[in-house]
């Protein structure tokens, strides 16, 4: 998780790897508002096709002629200035729906910022099979995360029932997989190393 949190910041790496400074977050140009209850998250400071999408989309076509929002590094130099007018625009929304139906119109990058219990019913998701089903000793079956990871265009589903017992697979661990004796493994639940049913 941690590799594809590096991953997806890609601006800080690529600047403190090759001896620049750390970007503050959150990152210029990255942005989450609040439209009523919910959140939107967009991008509206990078490639140049977009800009000219954001006049479109915040109705300010004066902001081509700031000298401060002439080119991308202007416009995440300057983000706080360039993010009232962003925030601005769409205060105007009434909903995220809304905003979200203006911005695809223009093409901008957006998408709203889903809660857990949306997450967990998201249609794409399930087509991934992102929260499978195992079976549970009392609790019959059990929704789950998957790894996040796709082998040979495959989920990689979980191996086994749901954990139930502290200790529950110590025997199968110690034993099958590190080639424990019994003897050893005897000792360490003898001396309370360890736990097992």
């Amino acid at each position: 998780m941690l590799e594809a949190l590096i991953g997806a910041e890609d601006l800080t790496y690529a600047s403190v790897l090759n001896g620049g400074e750390e970007l503050g977050g959150p990152r210029p140009g990255m942005l989450a508002h609040r439209i009523g209850d919910r959140l939107l998250a967009m991008q509206v400071v990078g490639g140049h096709e977009l800009w000219p999408r954001l006049l479109a989309a915040l109705g300010k076509p004066d902001l081509a002629m700031d000298p401060r929002f002439a080119t991308p590094v202007g416009r995440r130099t300057h983000w706080p200035a360039l993010r009232e007018h962003v925030v601005a625009s769409l205060d105007g929304f009434g909903s995220v729906e809304a905003a979200l139906a203006a911005l695809a119109r223009v093409r901008l990058p957006c998408a709203p910022v889903l809660s857990p219990a949306e997450v967990a019913a998201d249609a794409h998701l399930a087509a991934r099979r992102a929260f499978p089903s195992v079976p549970h000793p009392s609790g019959g079956a059990v929704r789950v995360t998957a790894s996040p990871y796709h082998v040979d265009e495959a989920a990689v589903g979980p191996a086994g029932p749901a954990p139930y017992r502290v200790g529950e697979d110590t025997r199968a661990v110690l034993g099958e997989v590190l080639g424990y004796p019994d003897s050893r493994i005897d000792a360490l639940l003898g001396a309370g190393a360890i736990a097992a049913p």
